[in-house]
């Protein structure tokens, strides 16, 4: 009871990074249905890195001088920027010759990684930890990303309400689509898009691991609950705001890193869901 009368005490401290999370575990828990039925988790991973990558080029170019963007929006434009375009070239591009789609996904992921760590051993000393890019912040976010990612979250959730109809049926009755010709590409790409978007503003404040997890644990914990779809996508964003709420309050009682916090509490409330859907179905 002390602890939790010293957390809520303490509340100004935590206040700002819980609306943060809490709206990223909220909108990747809705992207997550997508990434998760279409089978493209890869791709989020591999989006995740190329966001980090361009976090961490930020800070390096910033470092020797050549960056001409402030230290505060520099990383998120470079970052935004290389995501969209890797977005925009996984949805639109088919045939990579004799090497697989997800060959050249894998090439990217491991790219990015290696630069990531790579640039992390570059950066000078006073920059921002490249840990912190990699794995999440300590419980303090940029008072701009209160405001910033609940406004990208919401011009995200209101692409998708009006194209609702449309990303449902190309991403789960693909045959049909084409043959009442949707311009599957163009849906891909903005479908993508917005996940690219999400990724990039919520990467530059919680890291690259935890936003992993929010995009893949809420959506395959939600599919051993239900399996409507409206409902999928409600339990996904109610298991993605719990994640991440979990997450920060466990960081900030424990001391413990909060990407890895958020990503432990994502992955117990997925084996949690296992084990019901087990227990519902041997009753």
């Amino acid at each position: 009871m002390e602890i939790l009368s010293q957390f809520i005490n303490s509340y100004f401290l935590w206040r700002d990074p819980m609306i943060v999370g809490a709206v990223t575990g909220a909108i990747c828990g809705f992207l997550g249905v997508y990434i998760v039925l279409r089978r493209i988790i890869f791709v989020s991973a591999t989006l995740t890195q190329i966001s980090s990558f361009g976090v961490a080029l930020s800070f390096y170019l910033e470092g020797i001088g050549l960056t001409i963007f402030s230290s505060l929006i520099g990383p998120f434009a470079l970052s935004l920027f290389l995501t969209i375009i890797a977005a925009a070239f996984y949805a639109l591009k088919r045939d990579f010759s004799r090497i697989s789609r997800e060959g050249v996904i894998a090439f990217g992921f491991l790219l990015a990684s290696g630069g990531v760590i790579i640039l992390g051993d570059r950066i000078t000393k006073g920059a921002h930890d490249i840990s912190t890019i990699l794995f999440g912040s300590a419980v303090v976010v940029d008072p701009i990303d209160v405001y910033l990612i609940p406004g990208v979250a919401i011009l995200a959730f209101v692409i998708h309400l009006i194209y609702y109809k449309d990303f449902i049926f190309v991403s789960f009755d693909t045959e049909s689509a084409k043959l009442f010709k949707y311009p599957l590409r163009r849906l891909n790409a903005l479908l993508l898009i917005t996940v690219a978007l999400v990724v990039a503003v919520s990467t530059r404040a919680l890291g690259a691991l935890p936003v992993f997890a929010l995009l893949a644990l809420p959506a395959l914990s939600s599919l051993y609950l239900t399996e409507k779809l409206k409902l999928l996508f409600v339990f996904s964003i109610i298991i993605g705001i719990l994640s991440a709420v979990l997450g920060y309050f466990f960081s900030f009682i424990l001391s413990i890193p909060t990407g890895a916090s958020i990503t432990v509490c994502a992955s117990i409330i997925f084996i949690l869901s296992a084990g019901w859907r087990q227990i519902r179905f041997s009753i």
